[in-house]
């Protein structure tokens, strides 16, 4: 016996033991290698057909049996020997040849080739060579010949007889096949070796066809020539008909062998309960064991330890000396919350943003201790939410920055003198500006009146203020033309103006001054941009002519009013006719008092004539 480890680490103990073997028993007998079961395993241990008997040490005689217990198990077979067969043509292929016979070879009649008694002929079924014998096939069903024989009506003859060199003191088997050609009277065989009876007589059913078999174990002693015969004691006329088939005489050998089983206990993987975590946590699984030979894990893996990375089913085949165990478990990866508060933000005072972090089914804890699903932001700070669903937590922070407005002021509405302009500025460090008009400066200047706005941009706030400008102009006053004032006559002075003062020589503070006598009249108007002056001289005189002067006319070529002069009957001794603009600039002159101003050279503005409105003194007439 010798112990030995085979791959994988099955250990197999072969124990040899010696065959026994007894004169031409030369054939060998093995039940195979020593083996290791894997505890709770069976094992089927077969010695082999074509054995004459089986016994084992269990005590069953069948070719196989299948044990599952750790033991010692041996099997002791009887076969023939493998010097071969003694007998010549036993199985009858050559026909009648190799044997001898106190019977005749059949010769005809009215039955067939087997009509007489004491006959034989080699055929593949009775039926072939008597009428009334029946059909079947040889011994082995193969279509092969046998000897089919009509019986003697002398007990005691030899139908089949051979003789034959054996080994002495060797064990030899004899046996015969018998089946029944015609059932009314079967045969009844005796076999002898040298004339002596060995076993006890073979009787052949009642029943055609079906074979029988002869078989006894005979030990040649001295004898190294034997004469082995088959003779029918059965002696009836009608009927004793059979057939024999696959005779033997053949060396017979007992063989012994044992093979030790050994029970090997299976590994005993734990891989631990089901396992349920967040995502995102590390799950090792260990299938170490002490011993192992070979892990082999669901997914090919074969190191003693895995890690799982998904939701599923793991398992572990764990293999110790040819033995597998395996285990698995459950892993489940829950699923973290989402929580995303958004980007970090920079917001203007006054902005409010709501947080919301809702996840259905979680539970929530802000930075302040609060738990709602929302969270307002008003001011700078730094936000955070821890969310949890069912054990599983994620967080988020986010960072808020808030800027005032930028507080912008283009002052209070105002006005500005017509000379003067207004200059202002609402720069400041990293703003930007935009105007009403789409100017982008800080700094403007105004010079006429609007209504004007800005809105200023600071870290993306904006603020915003307007102006309501107004344009006061300068004082004006034009008291026009020196003139000539009849006798008896008075005449009004107008400095009239919007938002002035007045002061006349005269020291009169109205915006008219009533005069009935010349001389020159002087006057300052004032407002909060200035003054100015102007004055006229008043000339008197005796006025017998009286003159008209119409206050309008229309040069419109319809022959009509066509022009414009002072109408009088006096005569003249001095005539001058101007006319002047209101701003004092002369815009046509005559000495004719018979010619009249079409109104050319004055400044016109929109009749067909040129003129809708003009402005004159009455000329001097002497």
């Amino acid at each position: 016996m010798y112990l030995n480890r085979i791959p994988f680490l099955l250990l197999l103990l072969v124990v040899m033991h010696p065959t026994t073997l007894r004169g031409q028993c030369t054939d060998t007998f093995s039940l195979g290698s020593d083996t290791t079961l894997c505890a709770g395993n069976t094992i089927q241990l077969a010695a082999g057909a074509g054995y004459q008997s089986y016994l084992w040490s269990t005590g069953s005689t069948s070719p196989s049996i299948t044990v599952g217990t750790a033991d010692t198990y041996s099997c002791t077979v009887t076969a023939f020997g493998t010097s071969g067969e003694l007998v010549v043509n036993g199985n009858f292929s050559q026909g009648a040849t190799g044997f001898t016979s106190d019977y005749v070879p059949g010769y005809g009649g009215t039955y067939g080739l087997l009509s007489g008694s004491a006959t034989y002929a080699t055929t593949t079924s009775p039926s072939f060579v008597h009428n009334n014998f029946y059909f079947f096939n040889d011994h082995t069903g193969g279509g092969g010949n046998m000897l089919v024989v009509n019986g003697a009506e002398v007990p005691g003859q030899n139908v089949w007889c051979q003789t034959l060199s054996v080994t002495p003191n060797t064990n030899y088997a004899f046996s015969a096949w018998l089946a029944t050609a015609y059932p009314e009277s079967p045969a009844q065989l005796v076999f002898t070796i040298n004339g002596n009876t060995i076993g006890t007589p073979l009787n052949a059913p009642f029943a055609t066809g079906q074979w029988l078999n002869f078989y006894i174990i005979w030990n040649s002693g001295a004898n190294t020539s034997v004469t082995i015969c088959i003779s029918n004691q059965n002696s009836a006329n009608s009927g004793n008909d059979f057939a024999l088939d696959d005779i033997s005489f053949a060396p017979f050998c007992t063989y012994t062998d044992d093979i030790t089983i050994t029970v090997q206990d299976h590994p005993q993987p734990d891989l631990g309960a089901d396992v349920e975590v967040c995502e995102g946590t590390a799950v090792v699984l260990n299938a170490t064991w002490p011993g192992a030979d070979d892990y082999t894990w669901q997914d090919g893996a074969s190191t003693p330890s895995v890690q799982a990375a998904t939701s599923g089913t793991y398992w572990v085949d764990i293999t110790e000396n040819g033995c597998t165990a395996r285990d698995s478990v459950e892993v489940t990866f829950a699923p973290l919350p989402q929580v995303d508060l958004g980007p970090d933000l920079e917001q203007c005072a006054g902005d409010v943003t709501l947080l919301d972090a809702f996840v259905a089914g979680a539970t929530y804890a802000w930075q302040d201790g609060s738990t709602d699903a929302t969270y307002q932001v008003t001011q700078t700070t730094d936000v955070s939410v821890t969310v949890d669903l069912n054990g599983c937590t994620a967080s988020d922070l986010v960072s808020f920055q808030y800027y005032p407005l930028p507080v912008v002021d283009l002052g209070p509405d105002t006005t500005i003198c017509a000379d003067t302009v207004l200059q202002v500025s609402v720069t400041r460090p990293g703003g930007s500006y935009l105007w009403e008009s789409g100017l982008t400066t800080g700094d403007r200047t105004f010079d006429q009146p609007g209504l004007y706005h800005v809105t200023v941009t600071v870290n993306g706030c904006s603020g915003s203020d307007s102006l309501d400008l107004g344009r006061i102009p300068l004082p004006y006053v034009d008291l026009g033309p020196d003139f000539l004032l009849c006798e008896g006559l008075s005449a009004e002075l107008d400095a009239t103006g919007g938002g002035l003062t007045y002061l006349w020589s005269s020291a009169d503070t109205t915006a008219t001054l009533m005069i009935t006598e010349e001389g020159t009249y002087g006057i300052m108007v004032a407002n909060q941009c200035g003054t100015m002056e102007d004055s006229v001289k008043v000339e008197q005189d005796r006025c017998d002519c009286p003159v008209f002067v119409p206050n309008a006319f229309t040069p419109d070529g319809d022959g009509t009013n066509e022009g414009f002069r002072p109408h009088f009957d006096c005569d003249t001794d001095l005539y001058v006719f101007r006319v002047f603009d209101r701003w004092g600039g002369q815009v046509w002159v005559s000495e004719d008092p018979a010619e009249s101003w079409d109104g050319g050279g004055f400044e016109a503005d929109g009749t067909a004539t040129g003129i809708t409105r003009g402005h004159w003194r009455s000329g001097r007439v002497r």
